[in-house]
């Protein structure tokens, strides 16, 4: 898990990250809910959950003095299927009075009882059941409108020319969880409705429910829930502008580093930001800069020296050969010898100039469409290579944009190690075209080359076997060539082992 989270881009990163930081506070905030109800009416949310019991217990006394007895049944059924609740009203400590027939655990009955003990003539506290209420005070309409408010049943205003009773301003209620399987419990005592005969005790209105909001009878979760998510929207919102700036801006400086690794100097990262990553961005920039300077400078050194060195090649040659007519047979063999050694500089300096003006050669000439079938044909005439060896699958119709004579140059080092390294194996040329891009292969038959040594197969001077001889692989100079002729015609090569043996290397081009 570890492995694919690292896997990420940053984006999906912060946003998994933020996501987690929402997990963990609905599961905090779930545990603090439980725990609320857990502990009774003692915490706050317990405290809203008891004055909404009180509400409900002022409202069923209303809507119960309202109606004859027989017909609160049929009202508590309405209820609890709108809530999706049970409820009853029952005189305890266990006598069934209306509603549905519960079966009550004990942590219930034991409420009950207790709740029995503060009624009538039980030493209750001031105002509790049994008592005579209190007279009511002088402004009869505000209290009237505190206990006879709004109904949390949604039922509407109590009949017409119904006698109202003022009741006191606290009730008994309870809350526990309890049974097999554990339900919620909640119970409000009732004084007598108006209409109810009988003097055998208070009434209590009992409610059973699967979730501890009791379908927004116990606590109205809804503006919570919209609270909740309305600042996780808005968080969201919020932390959107920010993190796309930072992704996108670390995004481009990830391309221009990557650029930058390929040779790419002249790629820029924009430096309109004030912060850690604009300095960042203006530092890439400038080892851009210095990268760019340091590799021309090589470069055109090489170059240089290489040029310089032509014409005491040329003046060394042309004295061998002055030599070779004027001494004996045997001197003349030496002479020779040192001719050869001289032939191999001379090679390697026309590689030093060739390698030069590759690395430089995009500031000379612009791309333009090439054929890609012909030069090939070209080429392999140039390099003497047969074509019965060849498995040519080019389309004929096939352009590429770029220099025409780095590209052959590029093919033609390319077709050389290839026959210099699978002399008797077939060598097959493919082009395949998508999407405005052209993927050119070379793959011969020969050994390959060992893993390690693909990344650096484009590096200058390097040989995958450092005891090579002019002979047997030169001085690791042509796919340096290759792919400096290929990136100043805007190109990519890259190199690959084939199945069983043999190697491939692909170069990429922009289609014409």
């Amino acid at each position: 898990m570890k492995i694919k989270i690292r896997s990420l881009n940053l984006y999906a990163r912060i946003l998994l990250w933020f996501l987690l930081n929402v997990a963990v506070l609905a599961v905090a905030m779930f545990g603090v809910l439980h725990w609320q109800f857990r502990e009774g009416f003692r915490g706050a949310l317990g405290s809203m959950a008891g004055d909404r019991l009180q509400a409900i217990g002022r409202q069923m006394y209303e809507t119960l003095s309202a109606q004859p007895a027989s017909q609160w049944t049929e009202i508590l059924a309405a209820i609890g299927k709108r809530h999706d609740v049970q409820v009853a009203l029952v005189m305890p400590p266990d006598d069934w009075v209306a509603g549905d027939r519960l079966d009550l655990p004990r942590e219930v009955h034991e409420r009950l009882e207790e709740m029995l003990r503060h009624g009538p003539g039980a030493g209750g506290p001031p105002g509790g059941l049994g008592q005579r209420p209190p007279p009511p005070p002088q402004r009869r309409d505000q209290l009237e409108e505190f206990l006879f408010g709004d109904s949390v049943f949604d039922d509407g205003p109590p009949p017409v020319g119904a006698r109202r009773m003022e009741l006191p301003l606290q009730y008994g209620t309870f809350f526990v969880r309890a049974g097999n399987p554990q339900r919620y419990w909640a119970g409000v005592r009732l004084p007598p409705p108006m209409g109810w005969q009988s003097r055998g005790g208070p009434l209590m209105l009992v409610i059973a429910s699967r979730s501890m909001t009791g379908g927004g009878l116990f606590i109205e979760l809804r503006p919570w829930l919209i609270g909740i998510f309305g600042a996780m929207i808005l968080s969201a919102l919020l932390w959107l502008p920010l993190v796309r700036g930072i992704t996108h801006s670390i995004r481009a400086h990830m391309h221009a580093t990557e650029q930058i690794a390929k040779g790419r100097f002249d790629v820029r990262v924009p430096e309109e930001r004030g912060d850690e990553l604009g300095r960042l961005a203006h530092a890439v920039n400038q080892m851009a800069v210095q990268l760019d300077g340091l590799v021309r400078g090589q470069k055109r050194f090489l170059g240089d020296i290489a040029h310089e060195l032509c014409s005491p090649i040329a003046r060394m040659e042309m004295g061998l050969a002055l030599l070779e007519q004027q001494v004996s047979e045997k001197e003349a063999t030496r002479l020779g010898d040192v001719r050869d050694e001289l032939r191999q500089i001379s090679a390697l300096v026309n590689e030093l100039l060739s390698f030069s003006k590759a690395a430089l050669g995009h500031q000379a000439k612009a791309l333009e469409p090439v054929a890609v079938l012909p030069l090939i044909h070209e080429v392999m005439r140039t390099e003497n290579v047969a074509e019965e060896r060849v498995r040519l699958e080019v389309p004929e119709e096939l352009r590429v944009s770029a220099r025409p004579d780095l590209l052959r140059r590029a093919l033609g080092n390319v077709l050389r190690n290839a026959c210099l390294h699978a002399p008797e194996g077939e060598i097959t040329i493919r082009a395949i075209r998508s999407n405005g891009h052209v993927e050119l292969s070379i793959a011969d038959e020969g050994p390959g080359v060992p893993e390690e040594s693909l990344p650096r197969l484009f590096e200058p001077f390097y040989r995958v076997d450092a005891s090579r001889t002019r002979e047997t692989g030169g001085v690791g100079l042509g796919l340096s060539i290759v792919k400096s002729c290929l990136e100043s015609c805007g190109g990519t090569v890259i190199a690959e082992n084939r199945e069983p043996h043999g190697l491939r290397i692909i170069m990429g081009l922009a289609s014409a």
